[in-house]
């Protein structure tokens, strides 16, 4: 039974392949680099992306809390003044 041939990695770059162990030392190292960036730019474009969405559903909470609010403030308000029995804030005899 033939052992299979093991795939190279290669490094596609803008629409062709570079055999990674072709490389020179520093064109390895720089490729790297250029990895590492390429690992940051799709990750902070996701965290974009999930905040956005994040956003989206705090702004529609938000709108659920600022009604119940509002809701409440009109409530005691109208509780406060159908009061009927007015208080002297100073005189405790009340």
């Amino acid at each position: 039974m033939a052992k299979k041939e093991k795939e190279k990695p290669v490094l596609h770059l803008d629409g062709k392949d570079y055999i990674i162990e072709d490389m020179t030392d520093l064109q390895k190292e720089k490729a790297s680099e250029v990895a590492l960036y390429q690992n940051h730019v799709a990750d902070v474009q996701n965290k974009l992306s999930t905040n956005a969405f994040m956003r989206q559903q705090l702004i529609e909470c938000e709108k659920v809390f600022v009604d119940k609010h509002q809701k409440g403030v009109k409530e005691l308000k109208e509780m406060l003044d159908n009061d009927h029995s007015p208080h002297d804030m100073g005189d405790e005899n009340d």
